[in-house]
């Protein structure tokens, strides 16, 4: 390969997966691809096979690919009229590999379904007699059927909305059967720690008091009363640190790995903790005790930190990845967890402060006028609306949308905030709730010293007086001063506080509770409590245990309950993935030789055809390279498998954001594919589609095409936002894939990880993990968007890549993107002149977008070529060189009429937004016709290709002599190189002088 010389010897403290990695794919994989190119050759020419017993490792493959890139349904249209060109000029059958992402993968993947089972191309007729004069084509009936399900989310329009409306509802859910559990256990935690008001200001951990004040505890603790918490923190951290030992000494594990350290952590934890509550007792602080006691002792130990590092030699100062640095980061998480949770007392408290108030609206008028109720009222339609629009959003975090460096900046840095203020809507809403069934739980002991009996305006003024932390009226008065006489004099007399105006509630210590909520309570303490007397017996205020404690045994039974039942979620049942996947199957996988009702298919034509196909939902990955039926079924005859389309391999994204060493790199994403004969990607390892469907009952061909195209979800492997991951995954904006990793397929190779029970967390968290027992795939846009890498990986020696994605500044970042991976991971150079189809391109679309100064540049437009089309270099290595045939959504003004009528409406095409996936028959039409008109101008010779060095291009015809690349691509493509005209003598002596 490129730039490598002699391997070096491996160094033998190297670990196996640092080693692995240092072998080139195709050297690693090269059984992988001599099974591929078997496949292949039973759909070559006799003459034309490559000899895979000969065939080395790493070899250039003289095989051609074509690459179909993502873009939702704009790049399934345009690449429909790309292939209808090839096929145009015969070059379907010289087509050996198919590479496809996403919008690419729907028109590829029906491609290799249709022509698996028609044996043929049927979206388009071959001219008669050979001819390819002629520069469009009449339409198929599976033309048609694409057609009518160019709107395939919403086919059959307000039906299909209402449907999948209510699919969406219940994600939502299921999605709220998974969050509340946890919600309910912590307030059930937090009414046990605090069941009175008048408990919000005694810190405690747990329900254990910090004070003396018992009345408080639910329960006795009198024994940490007498030993101390420091005590039982020893005891804790003794029992963790015998149990890492004994793991270690067990499993033999690596020092600073494994279970082993996770117990040790959780020892010193609890060490800490207790010291610091007997700390915490001294300090007899209201608000926060525990955090400061905490942060006091971090500042001891990190001090004394300090000292060992100064006084330790040179040689053990290490700061990476070491333990010291470890612990010092868990402490700060902990001191962390301990100040929200100190917090939320407090603000509870506010909130009882604010509901005896004059204030309108109850306790959120109080706590979320001042600031929550601000943040959510501010962050929930900027969260909409940044949700909705993500991928504007991600762009312009990239600066690609701003034409000055400037205006760059700004958007940036404008984009970042909404990102992360639209990030803080769903977790605030949810903070909320948590504060509100806390509030519900607690009880509100300080209307025992003001009784109902009083009469409202003097229990409200009693109430006033009880509470410490306000005034029970207030002062008026004036104060004059004589400059003459140089006195100052003040008349200051009490204001009685204003009486409660239109209160018509009741002041009980549950009156804050909702009526639902305390018949609960009262039926489950008439029910606990005769067969549990115990369990309201103690130290405790007699309010607690009638009032409060009910409330804490129905949070944690539902929340116990809920938390059971979620176990039952599977991950994909719930997700949006199989409602994508199903509207994808039904538009785009279909039998065009069958009708729905099993009858041979109509030939002709009709504006409703496309329904009656019938449809191959159920068709798996292995049958599109497997036994023909009408051989199978002949008794005694050996047959072998044929594949009857280029060889596919459908791109997808294994987000791995989690992974220390998979993810060093930071992509957060691995390049997954699915093909007929292996799944899998590097970081998993490979394994047979035929034993991962098995394992996988749901996986066929139309999960793998939606999964390829899972363009929205939580986590987005390169181009995830993590600022929203929470939000996205909480609102089930989930159309990414759990699948068995193909690492364990084998049942005898245990899993590292497990994520499957707690699928839900780890997309939230983003911790996920190319060793656990399921992967999580999505878009394989989210790493590249070409499908150009895993053709380069086979070292094709002709590449065709079909590049529709939305880019509208024709910045060629999917391109940029891959050339950054390709000489990265495969020490391959690629050398393109795609400047000239930026030039016209941006021109056009400058002029469509500004009418007023179209006459004034026109002619600027008018002067480029007419040019959609390039032809780059790939520099694999040594004497290795292919070629990339690269097509992009472009323009250049002599389209047909109703393509730039569609232009001059609409600025952004042909790089309208892959948000719109609702096309309309125009829409879908104007873009088929594009991908057509610039494949057949191109291979007709009607238009000019770009070729030669990047930084140097020049213009040549495919239909003419004198360039290299071109030469070489028509060989490829089985076509005759056109030779130079021999220079005649005459031409020659007139030219001497």
């Amino acid at each position: 390969m490129l730039d490598q010389g002699p391997a070096a010897p491996v160094p033998e403290s190297k670990n196996a997966a640092a080693v692995d990695q240092e072998i080139p794919w195709c050297e690693k994989h090269h059984q992988i691809v001599r099974d591929e190119i078997a496949a292949i050759n039973t759909r070559r020419e006799p003459d034309r096979r490559i000899d895979t017993d000969r065939l080395e490792s790493c070899q250039l493959l003289d095989v051609t690919g074509l690459a179909l890139s993502g873009g939702g349904i704009r790049s399934s249209a345009l690449c429909l009229g790309v292939l209808q060109a090839l096929n145009h000029h015969n070059l379907i059958g010289r087509i050996d590999y198919l590479s496809t992402v996403s919008g690419g993968g729907y028109i590829g993947t029906s491609l290799s379904a249709t022509m698996t089972a028609a044996r043929r191309f049927v979206f388009g007729e071959r001219p008669l007699g050979g001819t390819v004069t002629a520069a469009e084509i009449s339409d198929t009936p599976s033309v048609g059927h694409l057609r009518n399900y160019s709107n395939y989310l919403i086919p059959a329009g307000v039906r299909d909305l209402l449907t999948g409306i209510a699919i969406v509802v219940r994600g939502l859910v299921a999605n709220v059967g998974l969050t509340l559990p946890v919600l309910l256990l912590l307030a059930a935690v937090t009414v046990w720690s605090t069941p009175l008001r008048s408990c919000l200001t005694d810190a405690n951990v747990f329900g254990v008091s910090l004070s003396d004040k018992k009345l408080c505890e639910l329960h006795n603790f009198g024994s940490v009363d007498r030993y101390g918490f420091s005590t039982f923190g020893a005891a804790i951290a003794l029992f963790m640190f015998v149990c890492s030992g004994l793991t270690y000494w067990v499993s033999r594990s690596v020092r600073g790995s494994g279970p082993s350290v996770v117990l040790a952590y959780i020892g010193g934890i609890a060490l800490l903790v207790g010291v610091a509550c007997d700390f915490a007792r001294l300090l007899k602080v209201h608000h926060f005790a525990l955090t400061l006691a905490t942060a006091i002792i971090g500042a001891v130990l990190f001090f004394g930190w300090a000292l060992k590092q100064s006084l330790a030699s040179p040689g053990k100062r290490q700061e990476f990845r070491s333990h010291w640095p470890s612990v010092g980061a868990t402490f700060l998480v902990l001191l962390a967890v301990i100040a929200f949770f100190e917090f939320q007392p407090f603000m509870l408290e506010q909130m009882f402060d604010v509901a005896e108030s004059t204030a309108i609206g109850g306790p959120a008028a109080g706590v979320a006028i001042v600031w929550i109720k601000s943040l959510a009222a501010a962050a929930a339609p900027i969260g909409i609306f940044v949700t909705a629009f993500r991928q504007q959003f991600a762009e312009l975090l990239k600066g690609n949308s701003a034409s000055s460096q400037w205006g760059s900046l700004v958007l940036k840095i404008v984009a970042k905030i909404a990102l992360w203020i639209a990030g803080l809507a769903l977790p605030l809403i949810i903070w909320v709730a948590y504060l509100y069934l806390s509030y519900w739980g607690i009880s509100n002991d300080l209307f025992e010293q003001c009784s109902e009996k009083l009469g409202q305006a003097s229990q409200m003024e009693c109430l006033t007086n009880a509470r410490s932390n306000a005034p029970s009226g207030s002062l008026a008065g004036r104060i004059q001063f004589d400059a003459g006489k140089g006195t100052l004099s003040a008349e200051i007399t009490p204001k009685a506080a204003p009486p409660a105006v239109g209160e018509t509630r009741k002041l009980t210590p549950t009156g804050h509770t909702p009526e639902w909520l305390e018949f609960l309570a009262e039926k489950v303490g008439d029910a606990v409590r005769p067969r549990f007397p115990d369990l309201f017996r103690g130290d405790a205020s007699e309010l607690a245990y009638a009032y409060s404690l009910p409330k804490v045994i129905i949070y944690m039974v539902a929340g116990i309950v809920l938390f059971v039942i979620s176990f039952c979620l599977t991950p994909n049942a719930n997700s949006l993935h199989r409602l994508y996947r199903d509207r994808l199957s039904k538009a785009f996988l279909f039998d065009p030789t069958r009708s729905a009702d099993g009858g041979v298919g109509r030939a002709e034509a009709s504006l409703d055809q496309g329904r009656d196909f019938k449809a191959l939902d159920r068709m798996k990955l292995t049958d599109l390279y497997a036994i023909p039926a009408e051989v199978a079924r002949i008794p005694g005859l050996a047959a072998m498998p044929k594949l009857h389309a280029p060889y596919q391999l459908i791109n997808t994204a294994l987000n791995i954001q989690g992974s220390d060493f998979a993810n060093r790199r930071g992509r957060n994403a691995d390049f997954f594919l699915f093909s007929a004969l292996n799944v899998g990607s590097e970081a998993t390892g490979y394994a047979p589609t035929g034993l991962v469907q098995d394992d996988e009952q749901s996986l066929d061909l139309a999960t793998a095409m939606a999964i390829s195209g899972a363009a929205a979800s939580s986590n987005m492997g390169s181009s995830s936002i993590k600022a929203l991951t929470p939000t996205l995954a909480l609102l089930n904006v989930r159309l990414g894939y759990w699948l068995k990793n193909p690492r364990y397929v084998d049942e005898r190779v245990r899993p590292q990880r497990r994520s499957t029970p707690l699928y839900f967390w780890s997309e939230i968290s983003g911790r996920l993990y190319e060793n656990s027992d399921s992967v999580y795939l999505t878009d394989g846009g989210h790493i590249e968007n070409l499908g150009v890498y895993e053709l380069l990986r086979r070292r094709c020696k002709v590449i065709i890549a079909v590049d529709a994605e939305a880019d509208a500044p024709m910045n060629f970042s999917s391109l940029m993107k891959l050339q950054r991976y390709a000489r990265i991971d495969l020490g391959v150079r690629i050398d393109l002149p795609w400047t000239p189809i930026r030039d016209r391109t941006r021109a056009i679309m400058a002029e469509n977008a500004d009418r007023k100064s179209a006459q004034a540049s026109s002619g600027a437009a008018d002067e480029a070529p007419h040019v959609h089309v390039a032809i780059g270099s790939i520099d694999y290595g040594g004497d290795d060189k292919g070629y990339l045939v690269y097509i992009k959504s472009s323009l250049s003004r002599d389209e047909n009429d109703y393509i730039r009528d569609y232009a001059r409406r609409n600025d952004t095409f042909p790089h309208e937004t892959t948000g719109d996936q609702f096309f309309s028959e125009e829409q879908f039409e104007v873009y088929r016709a594009l991908g057509f008109h610039m494949t057949h101008g191109f291979l007709a010779g009607d238009h000019s290709v770009a070729v030669g060095p990047g930084t140097n291009p020049r213009m040549a015809r495919f239909t003419e002599a004198g360039e290299k690349a071109v030469d070489e691509v028509r060989r490829a493509f089985g076509w005759p190189v056109v030779q130079r005209r021999a220079l005649s003598s005459r031409w020659i002596e007139g030219r001497e002088p």
